[in-house]
């Protein structure tokens, strides 16, 4: 801490586990019963125990009680509660409830860094004059890098709930606000002031129920690509096309998935054309680079003179192969990209859906010259490191988002039949059968791909244990879907149309639907499928 001034705390938390509005229900339940309940500490990666600011509070609580606060994230509400003791390990080890049987059962059973004793939790019904009265305080020791990201804010009075949400932490520590202390709101909402991730920690909360998809848009400087970079009388622009056909239908989306080939030869004045039309897309959805999913394909990676021509020897093996991509990445989310290429997106779906998307580069196997050329492969450390980043575990029983993994390479056959050819490439992605496993493993719900300009739709069923496929019980179901080309002109495959999709999430499960789009003609539904939640 900067100085020994601490006051208070409020700590963050939203309803992902339970229905609305019940997580505080369940605590309020067993305090009316028990006459308190413990409230663990739900922290993210990069947040540690602060000892020093611990020990401030829980002196405070000990000693008659400590007035701290809980704010709702998903429903930016604010609740005064009475702490008495807070327990946690010097070693910054996880530890279990202090009393299970005064913790909601939903969570009884785990072990978290730090739980808080409340006897009390009431309603805050007008927020900011209790909240202008604290001013924030920097704590460093809570980030484990020991530095913290949020500057602007300290030593200024807390101006509302809106500017605590924009927030990407779990814990606020407060003093009393001061005289000579700064009153201005601090927003960071533009994605070029917050500190930007690969990997979200903070779900994205839409109104949408809807995520729009597009694959091997395939933009090209040389007329592979089939709509017009400018309006013209009788063709539009890819996005004009996508907006023209569905705004009225679909007001606004939460989000946009874009699984490879976004370009057909990696030049960079085709990655400019890929961001007019993300920029032509926030127009519709004011889309934020947070609410952006991405993945490249081979043809984004330049590996030879030509990436869309199978033939070229490779003559680029070294880090500069990705330039492009990489610039595109960093222009998109403000930051380069990390080894694998991959990130990581959060939504609430309809303020209600959690859904947690992964998107793995398939193209990463090690380039050898005159060998191998952007193949589709993903590779273990870079699926181990995606579900370390989006803190995911393989326990099934725990609740958890609905799950999505998207790649450019198809996981399963896709066209209908392929000629033999002699030195072919190849196509599946060649660590098919460990992707299968990581999904299971992590119980992922949903693969999304692109690359064989044909739409695509399967369900896989798998066991847990794959050297004990006898108990029925204990097998996992996921669904594939391919999407055709939304953007490539002439190299399409059976369905013979451009196509893009769009993912809605009901309250029963999943609605995945492909639709035709055309520069002149209007779009047509192609197909739709209903993916129910949990099998």
């Amino acid at each position: 801490m900067t100085d020994n001034s601490l006051t208070t705390i409020i700590l963050r938390f939203r309803d992902l586990v339970t229905d609305r509005g019940q997580t505080v229900e369940h605590h309020r339940q067993i305090i009316n019963s028990s006459g308190h309940v413990w409230w663990g500490w739900w922290r993210k990666r990069d947040e540690t125990i602060p000892d020093e600011a611990f020990r401030t509070l829980a002196s405070k609580a000990s000693a008659g009680g400590l007035e701290a606060y809980l704010m709702d994230s998903g429903q930016d509400r604010l609740y005064k509660v009475i702490c008495t003791d807070i327990v946690w390990d010097a070693k910054t080890v996880e530890i279990e409830s202090p009393g299970k049987s005064e913790t909601p059962d939903y969570y009884n059973k785990r072990k978290y860094l730090a739980w808080f004793r409340l006897t009390n939790i009431t309603d805050v019904l007008d927020p900011e004059p209790v909240l202008h009265t604290f001013s924030y305080l920097q704590v460093d020791e809570f980030f484990e890098s020991m530095k913290s990201a949020y500057k602007p804010f300290y030593g200024k009075r807390v101006f509302s709930v809106k500017e605590l949400r924009q927030q990407d932490r779990t814990i606020w520590f407060l003093r009393n606000f001061q005289k000579g202390d700064t009153i201005q709101e601090v927003s960071l909402l533009d994605s070029r002031e917050v500190a930007p991730l690969h990997f979200a920690t903070e779900y994205f909360e839409s109104n949408s129920d809807v995520l729009l998809w597009v694959s091997d848009t395939h933009f090209s400087e040389e007329g592979h690509h089939a709509f017009p970079a400018r309006a013209t009388a009788n063709a539009f622009p890819l996005a004009d096309r996508i907006k023209d056909n569905f705004e009225k239908k679909i007001p606004t989306v939460a989000g946009l998935i874009i699984s490879g080939d976004i370009t057909w030869r990696a030049l960079p004045a085709e990655f400019e054309s890929a961001k007019e039309f993300i920029k032509s897309l926030t127009y519709w959805s004011l889309l934020k680079s947070d609410q952006i999913a991405v993945c490249p394909g081979n043809h984004d990676l330049e590996f030879s003179t030509d990436p869309a021509d199978k033939e070229q020897p490779i003559v680029n093996v070294k880090e500069d192969f990705s330039k492009a991509y990489s610039a595109f990445y960093q222009d998109t989310f403000y930051l380069a990209p990390n080894q694998y290429f991959s990130c990581g997106k959060r939504f609430l779906m309809g303020k209600a859906v959690p859904v947690e998307i992964v998107c793995l580069n398939s193209s990463s196997l090690q380039q050898l010259q005159h060998a191998f050329q952007g193949h589709g492969f993903i590779g273990d450390k870079q699926m181990e490191d995606a579900a370390k980043q989006m803190n995911w575990d393989a326990d099934s029983g725990k609740p958890s988002a609905y799950r999505i993994v998207v790649l450019h390479h198809h996981v399963l056959p896709t066209t209908y039949s392929s000629t033999p050819e002699a030195n072919y490439a190849y196509s599946v992605v060649l660590d098919a059968e460990a992707l299968s496993r990581w999904i299971v493993k992590y119980r992922v719900a949903l693969v999304l791909h692109g690359h064989m300009h044909q739409p695509f739709c399967a369900r896989i069923s798998r066991p847990l244990d794959v050297n004990e496929p006898n108990d029925l019980n204990s097998w996992h179901d996921f669904y594939v879907v391919g999407m055709g080309s939304s953007g490539v002109k002439g190299e399409l495959g059976e369905i013979k149309k451009n196509t893009v999709g769009f993912l809605k999430f009901e309250k029963e499960g999943v609605e995945v639907s492909v639709h035709s789009i055309d520069p002149t003609n209007p779009s047509e539904m192609l197909w739709t499928v209903k993916l129910a939640y949990r099998q």
